[in-house]
C-alpha cells in the first residue's frame, strides 16, 4: 500500500495522518486535518521531519469544492495576482445539539467540521495565503457557534466573508457565492449554475450539482500513479485548517487574529 484515505470521525484524523506520514504513505484525509492548533502543529512537525528525512509522502485534505466546474471557471477567468472581493453564504441547516459533530471532543463543532471547506474555498478563489481572520457568532442557547460570520484578508489584497448559518430554511439552496473582480461579478448558485456580469450577462448551467468530489479523486489517483504532486499541497491544507481554528480563537477573544 502506498496511499491511505482517512474518513473516520474527526477526533482520530490527526493521529491517523501522523501514523500515515511516519509509515511513508501518501495521505488523503477528509476534513478537518485536526481539531486543535496543537494537533495541527504535531501533524506539521511529523510532515516536516519526514521530508527532511527524504520521504516522498504527500498529505492533502479533502477540500473538494476547489475542483467543482464552476470554481474552475473562476480560476481560469482571473489570475491569482488580481485582488478580489469574495462573499460565500452557506445555508447550512440545523443539526441536533447532541449530534456527534457538535461534540467538541469528537466532532469539534461545525466551524471546524464543515466551515473549513469555505475558508479553504475562499483562499483558493482569492489565489493567495490568508493573512488574518476575524469571526463573530450568533448566540444560541447551546453555545454551539453554528451560525458564524468569518472575515479574511489575503496576501494579494483580496478580502472574503464566509457566512455560515444554521438558522435558515432548507427550501433555500445551500451554497451561494459571489466574486467581484476587475469590474465583473461572478455568481455561483449551489454549484448548479453560474452567472457572469461583465460587458454582457452570461449564464452557464452545469449538468446537475457538481461539488468536485469525482474530479478530486480522479486527480489524486492520477498524481499517485504518475508521481506528480497531489492537487492540494500540504501547505495549503495546513493554512486553511489553521485559519479555521483561529476563527474559533477570534470568537473567544473577540478580536482579529493575524496568521
Amino acid at each position: 500500500i502506498n496511499t491511505i484515505f482517512i474518513t473516520t470521525r474527526h477526533d482520530s484524523h490527526s493521529q491517523y495522518v501522523i501514523n500515515g506520514i511516519e509509515s511513508g504513505k501518501n495521505v488523503f484525509v477528509e476534513k478537518p486535518m485536526a481539531l486543535t492548533v496543537e494537533q495541527l502543529e504535531e501533524v506539521k512537525s511529523a510532515y516536516e521531519a519526514a521530508k527532511k528525512g527524504g520521504s516522498a509522502t504527500q498529505v492533502m485534505v479533502g477540500y473538494n469544492r476547489r475542483f467543482a466546474p464552476a470554481v474552475q471557471e473562476i480560476k481560469k477567468r482571473y489570475s491569482d495576482e488580481l485582488s478580489k472581493s469574495i462573499n460565500i453564504r452557506v445555508n447550512a441547516g440545523l443539526v441536533p445539539p447532541d449530534h456527534w459533530v457538535n461534540d467538541p471532543q469528537v466532532g469539534g463543532g461545525r466551524i471546524i467540521g464543515e466551515g473549513c471547506h469555505f475558508v479553504d474555498l475562499a483562499m483558493y478563489l482569492a489565489g493567495a495565503d490568508i493573512t488574518s481572520v476575524s469571526a463573530n457568532t450568533l448566540k444560541d442557547p447551546n453555545n454551539l457557534n453554528n451560525s458564524v460570520v468569518i472575515n479574511m484578508e489575503f496576501a494579494n489584497g483580496s478580502i472574503a466573508t464566509v457566512n455560515y448559518f444554521s438558522n435558515g430554511n432548507k427550501t433555500l439552496g445551500k451554497e451561494y457565492m459571489e466574486v467581484f473582480c476587475s469590474g465583473e461579478v461572478v455568481i455561483i448558485d449551489d454549484f448548479k449554475e453560474m452567472t457572469i456580469y461583465g460587458s454582457s450577462k452570461k449564464k452557464i448551467k452545469f449538468g446537475g450539482q457538481d461539488k468536485g468530489h469525482a474530479k478530486e479523486v480522479e486527480l489524486i489517483l492520477d498524481a499517485i500513479r504518475n508521481g506528480k504532486p497531489l492537487p492540494i499541497s500540504f501547505e495549503d491544507s495546513y493554512l486553511s485548517t489553521l485559519a479555521t481554528l483561529k476563527a474559533l480563537e477570534s470568537i473567544s477573544q473577540n478580536r482579529k487574529i493575524q496568521l
